[in-house]
């Protein structure tokens, strides 16, 4: 086994059954394009191998943000497409830097990867500082906005600062939509620059997996000698493709958010629980004062309602990640939460 390897287990997630508030994926449910499934298979040789390069798709992409499809590289996931990057760019023992909180995952790429992962800590508002960044040596350099789990966007300003610093970044806008966050429209600014989205969250394509990078041609060419051939399966393609031209469910899930995110915010306060300011789908949230966090999350998934620990940082060791969903969704959160509470 490599040694990278040695200290990391392997990632299961949970497989309670219930009331999904702990993944972030589209409340609304399977995007459109999926009831296109039958017509597009009928036009996929499952015979012969998925076109190589995505090239339908990386068009539709290309269409979509006024680039070229050299500017896109698309991938089994957001986790394939950190994995390439991560492959690219980190020799073994070479420092990833990224802010602490957030999301965990980046310390496991980089692990997995040998690279040696270091650490940054946000300020007390979750917010970017450059200098804190910048001061520390770095090969790569990531950055997620909004950021999970805290649901802020980053300052723009810190992240130009740590742009024309000349390391590679790549900004994670796995949740970019939700913000109106659009660094991929200045990847032609920033040579430097590796945008990551995914069909996951706004698109309501989990099941899928299929993530992108935008990034200038070069970059995106460098990156190709990573990728394994064939890496995104033909049917993926397709429905990512049908996808794109669903705008009309991403708007009404986008406003579907905008409309909720501050009516679960005051629900929860109501109730005790401090939510910090979302620009995603989500709400972090601590735990009213003498409540243990884990007993809620036990307690909620035993009314088959599922809620997100937010980590082992000092300072979520009381949060909790709520995904924002209907308002059904709130009613069938609020009946449980009120059976829980009175208990503390």
């Amino acid at each position: 086994m490599r040694e990278s390897l040695r200290s990391l287990k392997p990632y299961r997630p949970p497989e309670a059954k219930g009331l999904a508030l702990h993944r972030n994926t589209n409340r609304l449910g399977t995007n459109p394009a999926a009831g296109q499934m039958a017509r597009l298979f009928a036009g996929i040789d499952l015979s012969d191998y998925p076109n190589s390069r995505a090239q339908t798709l990386r068009r539709a992409l290309a269409a979509r943000y006024g680039l070229q499809p050299e500017n896109f590289l698309v991938a089994n996931g957001s986790n394939e497409v950190f994995d390439l990057i991560f492959k690219t760019f980190l020799n073994p023992g070479d420092p990833v830097v990224f802010p602490n909180p957030s999301y965990a995952m980046y310390r496991h790429y980089a692990l997995i990867n040998a690279a040696r992962p270091i650490e940054v800590p946000l300020d007390a508002a979750f917010d970017l500082k450059a200098d804190a960044i910048l001061g520390v040596d770095a090969e790569l350099i990531v950055l997620c906005t909004p950021n999970n789990p805290t649901g802020n966007t980053l300052s723009p300003n810190s992240i130009e600062a740590v742009l024309r610093s000349g390391h590679p970044v790549v900004i994670d806008e796995a949740y970019g939509e939700f913000a109106g966050s659009d660094w991929i429209g200045r990847v032609g600014e920033f040579s430097n620059l590796l945008v990551t989205r995914t069909f996951s969250k706004a698109y309501g394509l989990a099941g899928l997996r299929v993530g992108y990078l935008a990034a200038c041609p070069e970059l995106i060419e460098q990156i190709e000698r990573a990728r394994l051939p064939y890496n995104l399966n033909a049917l993926s393609q397709a429905l990512a493709t049908a996808a794109l031209n669903e705008q009309p469910f991403v708007r009404d899930y986008l406003a579907l958010i905008r409309r909720e995110r501050p009516r679960w915010a005051q629900a929860l306060s109501r109730r005790g629980f401090r939510v910090w300011p979302s620009q995603a789908n989500f709400l972090l949230a601590a735990v009213p004062q003498g409540l243990d966090r884990d007993t809620l999350v036990r307690e909620l998934a035993d009314r088959r309602v599922l809620v997100r620990s937010a980590g082992s940082h000092p300072r979520l060791q009381r949060c909790v990640r709520i995904t924002v969903g209907t308002p059904d969704d709130l009613e069938v959160l609020l009946t449980a939460l009120d059976e829980v509470l009175p208990c503390r």
